[in-house]
């Protein structure tokens, strides 16, 4: 039960911290209100607790496969708003406004996804677990990882951002968001939407999916032992189209800015 709740948290809350410690790293650098962070992560937890209640009713609709097409739907929105804040911080939109409501609403559907995983497994194993106190020992100790992997994270993003690499913070989020975006798949694949996964090459011998390195870096990166060419395709358009979109039009912009100077 101990190494069952550290996993637990590696891989239904560590996502959250990760998002927020970047976000939050954004702001700071940028001066931005934090107001984003206390509606994010209030109408999160609450929208999490929702979702978790109604499962066994959203698995009843479309034909059983209710469940899967909302968290489709709400992974896309997430990655979606992560995109639009990306570009109030790095790319052409300055919107203050955009960026404070479009980093609580990846907060918020990101709380959702996985507080409601979160919620579910963490219930069950206080309801059916047989030793309380390895239960609470788990339970420290995976927030104490997902709070330490969240404080270096943060700190790492600010030395970027203090030595005007931006572009590394925004690499690695665009990546986060990639890994994320692509757990829609084996969704569609369950629900018969398209065809099974078959993976591409397998590398479950030196770093298992269901390890604790494997769901650290899945939380990070996306990290899938077996994936499948599509997973792959996707991720790489995912995390490499958008960044190289927004360091063209950054760069675009600079020259209009140098080039104004000129005149």
């Amino acid at each position: 039960m101990l190494i069952n709740s550290i996993i637990l948290f590696l891989r239904d809350a560590l996502p959250a911290f990760i998002l927020i410690s970047v976000l939050l790293a954004f702001a700071n650098q940028q001066q931005r209100s934090l107001m984003w962070l206390g509606w994010g992560t209030a109408l999160g937890f609450f929208s999490a607790v929702m979702l978790a209640t109604l499962v066994d009713n959203l698995s009843e609709l479309a034909e059983g496969a209710g469940m899967e097409l909302t968290m489709i739907l709400l992974q896309c929105l997430a990655y979606g708003m992560i995109l639009l804040n990306l570009a109030c911080s790095v790319g052409r939109q300055h919107n203050a406004r955009l960026w404070q409501l479009t980093a609580a609403g990846a907060v918020l559907l990101t709380l959702t996804l996985d507080g409601a995983n979160f919620l579910v497994f963490f219930v069950g194993f206080w309801t059916h677990g047989t030793s309380p106190l390895a239960l609470m020992l788990g339970t420290m100790m995976g927030a104490a990882v997902c709070i330490s992997v969240a404080v270096l994270l943060y700190l790492l993003c600010q030395h970027w951002l203090a030595g005007h690499r931006v572009w590394l913070c925004a690499l690695f989020l665009l990546c986060w968001s990639a890994g994320q975006l692509v757990h829609i798949l084996p969704l569609l694949a369950q629900v018969d939407l398209i065809s099974p996964l078959q993976a591409v090459w397998d590398t479950s011998q030196w770093i298992a999916d269901s390890s604790e390195m494997g769901h650290l870096l899945h939380s990070l990166f996306g990290y899938e032992a077996a994936p499948s060419f599509w997973q792959l395709v996707i991720y790489l358009l995912s995390a490499l189209g958008p960044f190289a979109w927004l360091y063209l039009s950054k760069r675009q912009d600079n020259a209009a800015h140098l080039l104004g100077e000129d005149l």
